[in-house]
C-alpha cells in the first residue's frame, strides 16, 4: 500500500509537509443513497509501519502532533502527489461513505479534475479509482452542483458515486 515514501517525503519534516499546502477537500456523494462524506485529504501512517494506514480524513488530525506518526495530504492542488497514499485515502473514504464491499460492489465513479490536469495526472486518478473498485470512471471539470444535476439526468449515472476533489488555495 504505502511501502516506502519517496525521496521528497524523506527530505522534509512531516510538519513542513502538512503545513506546506492546505489539504484538498474531498467530497464523496452517492447518487443511489444520497449519502455525502466531506473530509480533508489527509492520511496518518506510523513511521514504523508506513505501509499501514492509521487514519484518513479528519480522523488523521488526531495524530498530527504524535512523534511516531506522519500526517500528510497525498494531493497537491487537486492532483495526486503520492499515488499509493492517494489510493489508500480514496479507498478509506469510499468505505466511510458506504461503498466498500457491502453497498455497491462496482460503482461508476465520476471524478472531479482541474482544467489544467495533464493526461498523466488524469490516468493516475483513473487508475486509483479502478483500484478502489470502480467498474468505470468518468471525469468532469464542472462544479459539484452542476455535476450532480448532470449525473441525475443521465440514466447510466443514477447509481454513480461522485468524487469531488476541491483544492484549497492558500
Amino acid at each position: 500500500m504505502l511501502k516506502q515514501f519517496d525521496e521528497y517525503s524523506r527530505q522534509i519534516s512531516p510538519e513542513d509537509w502538512y503545513l506546506e499546502i492546505l489539504p484538498a477537500q474531498i467530497i464523496i456523494h452517492s447518487l443511489k443513497t444520497g449519502r455525502q462524506v466531506q473530509e480533508p485529504s489527509l492520511i496518518a501512517v506510523a513511521r514504523s509501519q508506513p505501509d499501514k494506514l492509521a487514519a484518513a480524513g479528519s480522523d488523521a488530525l488526531q495524530y498530527k502532533d504524535a512523534p511516531d506518526m506522519l500526517v500528510f495530504s497525498p494531493f497537491r492542488q487537486g492532483q495526486i502527489a503520492h499515488y499509493p497514499a492517494a489510493h489508500a485515502l480514496l479507498k478509506a473514504l469510499l468505505k466511510q461513505a458506504g461503498h466498500g464491499a457491502v453497498s455497491i460492489p462496482k460503482p461508476i465513479l465520476c471524478v472531479h479534475i482541474q482544467a489544467h490536469t495533464t493526461q498523466v495526472e488524469k490516468q493516475a486518478l483513473g487508475e486509483a479509482a479502478i483500484q478502489c473498485g470502480a467498474r468505470k470512471v468518468f471525469f468532469y471539470t464542472d462544479s459539484l452542483p452542476v455535476m450532480l444535476d448532470c449525473a441525475q439526468a443521465r440514466r447510466d449515472l443514477q447509481s454513480a458515486v461522485i468524487i469531488h476533489i476541491d483544492p484549497q488555495e492558500g
